[in-house]
């Protein structure tokens, strides 16, 4: 103990936030740019590290950047270090009768689910002097988010990784649509070959494909459409607008769609059947330190009772 305790009091803190950064920015360039110091110094910085562990932590040769084991070991240490000192303020905050905090939820665009919106007004019955903010962000920005303690919450897709708790949200059905003005609105026998080189909307993750590919990305590949990109977006309104607009054709949410497609303003296209599905899970980080407001909010919508749209 008296080892371990004369390591952490000769240990320079600020080098595990310089060496944090130099994996996210994956270069010494990089990572220098970001905290407005020279290179020399970041490099500096990471071998007075390594010579403090005694491991090497990132194996750096010309054309090669990767971390070693130790050093992805380090930073995940780092990552639930830096939550713990992001959440300090809230912390501290004085603790009265009232449960008092703030509430930070990070969701993908347009998650709906009648019974998540039910539970934030009876959360915030018992507790009205508990304060929320809610940002729309990307299924990898949600993920970071939660991962780094930032988010209270994460309302998202994808590839849920299993340091995190997450429980079923809400079930999306998605369906090809095109706008007015497309040579196919109003087509009742299209086929898949006619949408062959059409321009195409696409929602970010759609794009990026990755580990958070969705079965959206599978459909427009086993289907060889939409493979001219013309336009990508995170927010599900811009997606609609811009299909509307007929800028492109692109895959949503069918339930989404219903009022376009009532309006006329929409029309479906193929495939009709076997069409994909997406869930959307309630994530949170079982290392975060919470807040009273947080500690009670994650408590209080426990038990959400998931939708399926696609029935």
């Amino acid at each position: 103990m008296h080892r371990l305790e004369r390591f952490a009091h000769n240990l320079d803190w600020n080098l595990l936030r310089t060496f944090v950064i130099v994996v996210e920015e994956g270069s010494i360039t990089a990572a220098a740019n970001r905290l407005l110091l020279q290179q020399p110094a970041v490099s500096m910085a990471l071998k007075r590290l390594e010579q403090t562990l005694e491991q090497k932590l990132i194996d750096r040769r010309p054309g090669r950047f990767e971390l070693t084991e130790a050093g992805a070991r380090l930073h995940r240490q780092c990552r639930d270090i830096f939550a713990a000192v992001v959440r300090l303020p809230d912390t501290l905050e004085a603790a009265g009768e009232d449960i008092t905090g703030h509430v930070s939820i990070h969701s993908v665009s347009h998650a709906h689910n009648d019974a998540w919106d039910q539970k934030l007004q009876s959360f915030f019955q018992l507790h009205p002097k508990a304060t929320v903010s809610i940002t729309i962000e990307t299924t990898v920005d949600v993920l970071s988010a939660v991962e780094r303690g930032v988010a209270t919450l994460g309302l998202c897709d994808g590839n849920i990784p299993e340091t995190l708790t997450k429980a079923f949200h809400i079930r999306e059905q998605y369906a090809l649509y095109c706008g007015r003005g497309h040579r196919l609105f109003g087509v009742t026998d299209a086929q898949l070959n006619d949408l062959r080189g059409d321009p195409y909307i696409a929602f970010t993750a759609d794009v990026l494909g990755g580990q958070h590919m969705n079965a959206v990305t599978a459909v427009r590949a086993m289907g060889s459409f939409g493979q001219k990109v013309r336009a990508v977006s995170s927010n599900v309104e811009e997606v609609i607008r811009l299909i509307t607009a007929n800028i492109g054709i692109g895959m949503m949410p069918d339930h989404l769609a219903a009022a376009g497609v009532a309006a006329g303003e929409l029309w479906q296209l193929p495939p009709y059947s076997m069409l994909p599905t997406t869930d959307v899970f309630r994530i949170s980080n079982p290392n975060a330190i919470l807040n009273p407001a947080e500690a009670a909010f994650l408590r209080h919508v426990s038990d959400t009772e998931p939708l399926d749209h696609s029935l």
